[in-house]
């Protein structure tokens, strides 16, 4: 067709000639567009098409416009069809309602033909209500897709899919009922089978619950596998150099004055002394590692120092996976069912009240201005439509949808002021096609078929796509003729994102993990105390601390034994200095040399065992094990939450099924690598 093709609207009457301005009738707001008749046209203007031949026949072409572009040309009666009224909208949400139960009365009496003939019609009601998504009709028929498919009814399970696909197509089971219903028809093509099963991903990937869903559950394994790292990690450098730390204990001036066994428990009751008084994990392992930070190789306590850091950090890891995660019960979840799904009419309501209390932001105000649209009702779209434009002035996509409700109501100036204001605010590529789409449109009601031509083009040129699934020039419902723009997820999440919820959780989290440090001092007290550590490391070569002896692991102490290197007294005179001790001493501490091996060697391959990268941290591959450590816990809880910590409103046991058949086979590769691994290195000790 030669208007297939249109660019930047524009319809007030100073666009038209006097003769055509003075003749066109006054239009009344809230009435249908009157239809310019051709045979109206002044005859100082070129006639748009001649009249019609007096036998019916078609009528035969006149010359074009004045001014029109060359080889465009409409005849009357192509003007007088696009002109056609619009058809306003006749029903509302409860003809689905209706509409279901009487398919499926249908199917519960085996009457294919009336159910087909209600599922068409409810799919006819979503254009014309310009509802997206029915996720309820959806879930009910891939349920009886599933039990046909047990009753081995392969068509019936196809049909019932196919349909729940059409009315929801961002519900992932949906998708993958398809995929189910075409493998069991066709085994041995899957071809079709694994094109469902795609779309059935490339819907979980759009739809928000489904994916906020599973950022959730990967955020809470990560946040859970963090703090069960640091505090592993920490907790077995602590008990790894405890000897260490109560033997250097009792040498202190004020302790040494009582028997070892004293100091031992003088020194035990001062570390229990936080869990005592629950003062948070952060302080718990802080005082394990400065136990211990004397003792700790260079590597050991970078690692320390990273787990005491990620403990700290957890709140505001908390926050960020809480925000990135948030969307039910939130102002977000309400508009995306307005804008896509379909909403009830109490969930619209209390977003009424809320707007009339408190205020709402633009994106909400656009969503009840389209809600109200799409059910006819063009002056509460209207109210709400101006008030996003007061709240945001430069957003185009309200103009554009401002602009749709005014040509509706037949106040067509004000139609194109929006729509050209649109086109001046720019905005996204789909905004300015809708916007110069609908104006070519508008144009055509003026018999402005140049002006028309033109706007249709740069329509085309901005975004053909999202007028490909959007525009219609031969379907006249109010809720299809024209383009509306639709709030792109990305703004409605920006919603989300501004809920209350992340910063309590934060709050939480920080007063869990802080305990007394959470006050005021929060967060550069806890630093503070972590880089003294690192003071402390320098202090390390005056303080002069004992070492694990290289063969028998007893304290090697510069007080005790009068030695300054890593060995102890005892072996340095059982194996550096000649008849010392005697034959029997010298075996008894061989004896106690390979009993040492032995056990590091047993508890190198337990911890291996029980805790995958744990045996590393004990064997000096500190840095290794807690990565070893943190990747098993993930996988772990992954596996632990396979039930989802946030399902979504419709979980599926296809993506639990999907979460298990991706982390159990990498957990079990991860935890063999380790195993191996550690046993490796422990054959060394």
């Amino acid at each position: 067709m030669a208007l297939a093709q249109v660019h930047a609207p524009t319809l007030v009457e100073e666009d038209l000639p006097q003769e055509e301005a003075r003749d066109k009738p006054p239009e009344r707001a809230g009435e249908p567009v009157a239809e310019p008749q051709a045979a109206s046209l002044e005859p100082a203007r070129p006639p748009v098409a001649a009249a019609g031949a007096p036998d019916g026949g078609p009528a035969p072409q006149g010359p074009p416009a004045a001014g029109a572009m060359p080889g465009v040309s409409i005849t009357a009666e192509e003007l007088r069809k696009l002109q056609r009224p619009i058809d306003p909208v006749h029903v509302d949400r409860s003809r689905i309602t209706q509409l279901w139960q009487k398919r499926r009365t249908a199917v519960r009496e085996q009457d294919p033909g009336r159910a087909r003939a209600a599922a068409e019609e409810i799919r006819e009601t979503m254009l014309e209500l310009g509802i997206e998504s029915l996720p309820s009709v959806a879930v009910a028929e891939v349920r009886e897709a599933e039990r046909s498919l047990q009753a081995h009814a392969v068509d019936d399970a196809l049909e019932h899919a196919a349909f729940a696909a059409g009315v929801a197509p961002d519900l992932p089971e949906a998708h993958l009922a398809v995929a189910q219903a075409r493998l069991a028809r066709e085994p041995t093509r899957p071809l079709a089978a694994l094109a469902a099963l795609g779309s059935g991903i490339a819907a979980a990937a759009r739809e928000p619950h489904t994916v906020r869903a599973f950022l959730g559950d990967v955020a809470a394994a990560a946040l859970a596998a963090l703090f069960g790292a640091a505090a592993a990690t920490v907790c077995l450098l602590f008990f790894s150099r405890l000897r260490l730390f109560l033997h250097d204990f009792h040498h202190l001036p004020v302790v040494r004055s009582g028997t070892p066994v004293q100091a031992t428990v003088l020194a035990l009751v001062l570390l229990s002394l936080p869990v005592l008084f629950h003062s948070g994990p952060f302080v718990v392992l802080f005082v394990a590692a400065l136990a211990v930070w004397l003792y700790l190789s260079t590597p050991e306590r970078i690692t320390a120092t990273a787990a005491l850091l990620a403990v700290l950090a957890l709140p505001y890891l908390a926050r960020g996976a809480a925000q990135l995660t948030a969307w039910q019960g939130t102002l977000a979840d309400d508009v995306y069912a307005l804008e896509h799904g379909d909403a009830s009419p109490q969930r619209a309501a209390a977003l009424v009240a809320r707007a009339s209390k408190e205020g709402l932001p633009a994106p909400a105000l656009e969503a009840l201005g389209r809600y109200h649209k799409r059910r006819g009702d063009l002056v509460e779209a209207r109210h709400y439509y101006e008030a996003a434009a007061a709240s945001d002035p430069r957003a185009g996509d309200v103009q554009v949808n401002l602009g749709n409700v005014l040509f509706l109501q037949g106040d067509l100036d004000g139609a194109k002021a929006a729509y050209l204001a649109a086109t001046d605010r720019g905005g996204s590529m789909s905004s300015l096609a809708a916007a110069h789409y609908n104006l070519s449109k508008l144009y055509l009601r003026l018999a402005a078929v140049e002006q028309s031509t033109e706007a249709r083009k740069k329509a085309q040129q901005e975004d053909p796509a999202y007028l490909a699934r959007n525009g219609s020039d031969d379907d006249f419902r109010a809720n299809r003729w024209l383009v509306d723009v639709k709030l792109p997820v990305d703004r409605i999440a920006e919603l989300a994102s501004r809920d209350q919820a992340p910063q309590a959780v934060m709050e939480a989290m920080r007063r869990r993990s802080a305990g007394a440090l959470s006050g005021p001092g929060w967060p550069w007290l806890p630093l503070a105390l972590v880089a003294s550590l690192w003071g402390l490391a320098a202090l390390a070569g005056r303080l002069d601390p004992s070492r694990a002896c290289e063969k028998c692991g007893r304290p090697a102490c510069r007080r005790c034994d009068g030695v300054s290197a890593g060995t102890c007294g005892q072996c340095v005179n059982v194996f550096y200095r000649q008849n010392v001790v005697d034959t029997r001493d010298r075996m008894r501490k061989e004896a106690q040399v390979r009993r040492h091996g032995l056990w590091r060697r047993i508890a190198t391959r337990a911890l291996a065992v029980t805790g995958g990268g744990a045996g590393h941290i004990l064997a000096g591959q500190a840095p290794l094990g807690a990565l070893i450590l943190f990747a098993l816990l993930f996988f772990g809880f992954v596996v632990w939450f396979w039930q989802g910590v946030l399902p979504p409103p419709q979980p599926s046991p296809y993506g639990a099924a999907l979460r298990l058949a991706v982390a159990v086979p990498l957990f079990v590769g991860l935890y063999a690598f380790a195993l191996r691994d550690a046993f490796r290195r422990s054959r060394e000790v």
